[in-house]
């Protein structure tokens, strides 16, 4: 009785695995391969995209900042177009007030000079008329 009470002293004793159940762990162990090839593979592609999402982030900034660079440059040749623009009509303005006192001054001036032969010409004749009361007889002959 003693060698039939006898127990298995090893410890458990693995089961028998049926063809089928064999073929079917060997898939399981492929497809964790392929799944964890897989898997590295997108990590991969992922660390490529996140770096290449960074570098548009920072091209964006740079062009952004260049974009403002400009907004404010054109922002800034307005305003001095708009300056240049005023100063230019009052230059024109101061112009045309000139051109118009000029010519105020030539009128002026033309009348003076006609104002000046008259005189001129009234004065001959007066001058002509007193000879005359002096010397009657010279303006006689």
């Amino acid at each position: 009785m003693q060698d039939a009470e006898k127990k298995p002293t090893g410890g458990a004793q693995k089961p028998k695995r049926s063809p089928r159940a064999a073929s079917s762990a060997r898939d399981e162990d492929v497809s964790a391969r392929t799944l964890l090839s897989r898997l590295e593979q997108q990590s991969g592609q992922l660390a490529i995209l996140r770096s290449k999402l960074e570098e548009m982030r920072a091209a964006l900034g740079r062009e952004r900042d260049a974009s403002r660079d400009a907004r404010e440059a054109l922002e800034e040749e307005q305003r001095t177009r708009e300056r240049l623009e005023a100063n230019l009509k009052r230059e024109r303005a101061a112009r045309q007030q000139a051109e118009g006192s000029a010519d105020e001054a030539r009128a002026t001036s033309s009348a003076l000079e006609a104002q000046h032969h008259l005189l001129r010409a009234q004065l001959k004749a007066s001058e002509h008329q007193m000879a005359r009361r002096r010397f009657p007889l010279l303006g006689r002959r």
